[in-house]
């Protein structure tokens, strides 16, 4: 695929409107570009001539005004998913993950391991990523051209820009990006993105146009800590230093669940997985994995009853804030904790709606789509973006065939 900076404005556009319509009509597509239909169809040859679109029969029986018809099928313009392919990988704390989409937004690869992220050496995800950047490639057509690698983190971007802090995984000041290249080689292009950034992007980015609240949706990722991801009109809200979304440290109490000398009564310390779990411990009096919990919360269990209840009690606390401070047109409940909302949907609902102003429009809670693979998913998505996007926001360069 021509790299974005080597395609002309208008096929660009062209590539988008495909991307959202799914399949389009020549007269369908000119209307939408607002081109006439020769300049379209010029349009759309050369990007059939590149690999990035074709043609097939529409198995309606529609003219090119969309209207119904009796005769032969009509021939609908849709993106060619071969002509590129995108990477993103996750490295959470308990998997690493790696996916590749195609141009056309579907996945088309996938590999991942178990990984103890807490504690961690750097250097050990970056070679399982490596490993699993291979097994992926591996499941993609021959001569595949990939433009690129993003990779997801539960941590944010230091003021120079270049090293990497991930505090859940005990990760500061690395490198990351050169770690990276130095097993992937020069020819791969590597991106970081923030892990709750990348589901953001992941549950939004298919959304239809008509859907305004798609639009600005506010993401909470609930694992061991808690992050943030907000779209704002479609795009990602990045903050002075692209490290917008970092909700787990917001302080909302005064002391938490899990204790915490530096930092007390941050968010993640009330409605981390975490500190939910030891909720349930200083309740019950005994330890048990996240699933035992859920186990015994699906069982009526008094204890894991409470302890969910005090979860739903503080979410709704942190989230009528962020309502306050963002007016999200909803709000997307991501991650394995996530788990532990359907118990407790009505309580949090009424804490939300009591903690906020009377009359302020609430967002719609629900619940995410993209499971466990969202944030590398949402990873790639970001750099197909910056792919149809007439100005992206960072520039693709060097992107390889394998």
């Amino acid at each position: 695929m021509p790299e974005p900076s080597d395609l002309r404005p208008n096929e660009t556009r062209a590539l988008a409107a495909l991307f959202r319509a799914g399949a389009s009509s020549r007269a369908a597509l000119a209307r939408d570009l607002g081109l006439t239909r020769s300049t379209t169809g010029i349009l759309v040859q050369s990007l059939a001539e590149a690999g990035l679109a074709r043609e097939r029969s529409d198995d309606m029986d529609t003219d090119q005004e969309g209207e119904g018809r009796v005769g032969r099928p009509g021939i609908l313009i849709e993106i060619d998913g071969d002509g590129a392919f995108f990477l993103g990988a996750y490295i959470g704390v308990d998997w690493i993950i790696v996916v590749a989409i195609d141009l056309a937004g579907s996945v088309r690869g996938r590999a991942s391991r178990p990984f103890v992220g807490a504690g961690s050496a750097p250097e050990d995800a970056v070679n399982i990523v490596a490993a699993l950047v291979g097994e992926v490639i591996a499941q993609l057509p021959k001569a595949a051209h990939l433009s690129g690698l993003n990779v997801a983190v539960p941590g944010f971007l230091g003021e120079d820009g270049t090293t990497y802090h991930a505090v859940i995984l005990g990760w500061h000041s690395v490198n990351l990006t050169t770690l990276l290249a130095g097993v992937l080689g020069p020819d791969m292009p590597v991106l970081l993105e923030n892990d709750a950034n990348a589901v953001a992007l992941a549950e939004t980015y298919r959304k239809r146009a008509g859907d305004q609240a798609a639009g600005d949706s506010l993401v909470v990722l609930i694992e061991n800590g808690v992050g943030g991801g907000f779209i704002s009109g479609g795009r990602l809200h990045r903050g002075h230093l692209r490290g917008a979304g970092e909700i787990g440290h917001m302080p909302i109490g005064d002391e938490g669940f899990i204790h915490d000398a530096r930092r007390p009564g941050r968010f993640e310390t009330y409605v981390g997985k975490d500190a939910l779990l030891a909720r349930y411990a200083y309740i019950n009096g005994r330890a048990v994995t996240f699933d035992a919990f859920i186990a015994a919360l699906a069982n009526g269990e008094t204890a894991a009853t409470k302890a969910a209840a005090d979860w739903g009690r503080w979410l709704a606390r942190g989230l009528a804030a962020l309502t306050c401070a963002l007016q999200p047109g909803r709000i997307i409940l991501a991650g394995s904790g996530n788990a532990v909302y359907p118990f407790v949907s009505a309580q949090i609902e009424t804490f939300l709606s009591d903690y906020v102003v009377e009359g302020y429009p609430l967002p719609r809670i629900e619940l995410s789509q993209s499971g466990m693979d969202g944030p590398a998913i949402g990873a790639a998505f970001l750099l197909h973006q910056a792919a149809l996007l007439a100005d992206p926001p960072f520039q693709l360069r060097g992107a390889v065939q394998r």
